[in-house]
């Protein structure tokens, strides 16, 4: 929401290009039953891209039309998580895709997903403007530094802006991280309340889905992909919105109680 805030007040320019990388060594080092990460319906750009290209979507715009390059370099793998260490896996899906995504508003944005790579020193997200480029932390996550520059000044990281959303209010393993994955779902219920367009929509969801799906088949065709759908760019999440929908949360939970 920092970065779209960026976008909205005129900050970075008109979007020309950006750059995605979400790359990994995959799932069978860690989860207990990876089977079906590498069966056909899912792979990484269909397990992770939804972060991704979601919030490429409300910061950009709809897409027009992708390409890609599919591989599998593994056609199998060797789990080595417990308990089923040791055991092979058949890869039926491919594991390393390098897309291409033209946006109705003419900016051009590669993603790269992959769970061939073992380290990468690629920013998850990077967007270029003609006034600017920004670098986006993980959008699998709410927290994270936003760095910006202008023209040929040195890139700074921006001081932490006051979104309730940015708030840490959970323990990981590695430290207290924000975690607000129900905020869609509320706004969700609010917006029927209140007679508006929620900003997790169908049509936002069904956009993002034929985007990932686009890809994979231009990746087993060779050929270019057009959306068959689209949708509307979705209303920013700014402070005093993120804290009413708080405020609100709060109101209905003291009502019950």
């Amino acid at each position: 929401q920092l970065v779209r805030n960026l976008i909205d007040t005129g900050k970075l320019g008109k979007i020309t290009s950006g750059t995605c990388h979400v790359m990994s060594h995959g799932m069978e080092h860690w989860h207990p039953n990876p089977d079906f990460f590498f069966q056909p319906g899912a792979g990484p750009v269909l397990d992770i891209g939804p972060y991704y290209i979601t919030n490429l979507i409300q910061l950009i715009g709809p897409v027009k039309q992708v390409a890609a390059f599919a591989s599998i370099p593994k056609t199998e793998r060797t789990i080595s998580s417990k308990p089923r260490a040791g055991e092979k896996i058949l890869v039926a899906t491919p594991t390393t895709i390098h897309g291409v995504m033209e946006f109705e508003n003419g900016a051009v944005v590669t993603l790269n997903t992959s769970w061939d790579v073992w380290s990468h020193g690629h920013a998850p997200m990077e967007l270029y403007g003609d006034l600017g480029t920004v670098f986006l932390p993980d959008p699998n996550f709410f927290g994270g530094d936003v760095r910006f520059t202008d023209a040929a000044k040195p890139v700074k990281k921006l001081p932490k802006w006051k979104h309730p959303f940015g708030v840490a209010n959970q323990m990981h393993s590695h430290g207290m991280m924000a975690n607000y994955r129900t905020a869609g779902l509320a706004d969700m219920a609010l917006a029927i309340t209140e007679g508006r367009p929620h900003r997790c929509s169908m049509e936002l969801a069904l956009h993002a889905v034929d985007v990932m799906t686009g890809m994979l088949r231009s990746g087993a065709s060779g050929k270019f992909v057009a959306m068959q759908t689209t949708c509307e760019r979705p209303a920013a999440l700014g402070v005093k919105d993120a804290e009413a929908l708080l405020a609100k949360k709060k109101g209905i939970l003291a009502k019950k109680k």
